[in-house]
């Protein structure tokens, strides 16, 4: 989860109905009896007060709720931050490339599916698990288990669970987080891998960011580090 969805939307959020409410309060103070925010100072306005009441009420909830939303972001904090280092110390890092196969959603769409190669990965063995596994996805019946069968819901096969352990260090990707039009693609060729901490289910997919943002991460994670030795 980035810092835009975990702080600063909900900030946002939280100063829309804070700068309505204060047009309210504004609006009562210095011009009482006009319009919607004049009747609760004006006894005599003609319009309907329960018109007025409404729109305090729905500024005061839609507080509210963005108040418990921006806690409740601000809550999982330490949880992130626990998950990205689980991330950082377990995840493989892998090149990403177009699969064969397009994924069927059972309503007339498709979306691309993706083959990753662990980076660690000599070339020849790279090359001949790339091979394989595009054997594999462009065979007919693999495509209609994937579609409709027991591999439906599978989002990560590597390609030790199906040619064994001399394969090791490819893997099938149903899709990956963030990815849309083909523009994605060029602009995200690396993806994290991370196995579940249980053991069980598929591994996770986190997208490696663009060129200039990661250069950014890494400069900032080399002075915090730089911060820790001289501590």
């Amino acid at each position: 989860m980035g810092r835009t969805e975990l702080y600063y939307a909900p900030i946002f959020w939280v100063l829309l109905p804070l700068a309505a409410l204060g047009y309210l309060i504004w609006g009562t103070v210095t011009d009482p009896g006009d319009g919607w925010t004049g009747n609760l100072l004006d006894d005599n306005s003609p319009g309907n007060l329960w018109n007025f009441w409404l729109v305090w009420a729905g500024a005061a909830v839609w507080l509210l709720i963005a108040l418990g939303v921006l806690v409740f972001r601000f809550s999982l904090t330490s949880q992130v931050r626990a998950d990205n280092e689980w991330i950082h110390q377990h995840s493989i890092p892998c090149s990403v490339h177009h699969s064969p196969y397009r994924s069927d959603d059972g309503e007339g769409g498709s979306w691309p599916t993706f083959i990753a190669i662990d980076h660690r990965t000599a070339d020849e063995q790279a090359t001949r698990i790339h091979l394989g596994l595009h054997v594999w996805l462009s065979h007919e019946g693999v495509r209609g288990e994937l579609d409709s069968g027991s591999l439906r819901e599978r989002r990560v096969i590597s390609s030790t669970e199906l040619f064994g352990e001399e394969a090791a260090g490819g893997f099938y990707l149903r899709s990956i987080p963030g990815f849309g039009p083909a523009e994605d693609f060029e602009a995200h060729r690396w993806v994290l891998l991370t196995e579940p901490r249980d053991g069980e289910g598929d591994a996770t997919v986190t997208t490696v960011p663009r060129h200039k943002k990661l250069q950014k991460i890494r400069r900032r994670l080399r002075r915090k580090a730089a911060r820790k030795s001289t501590s």
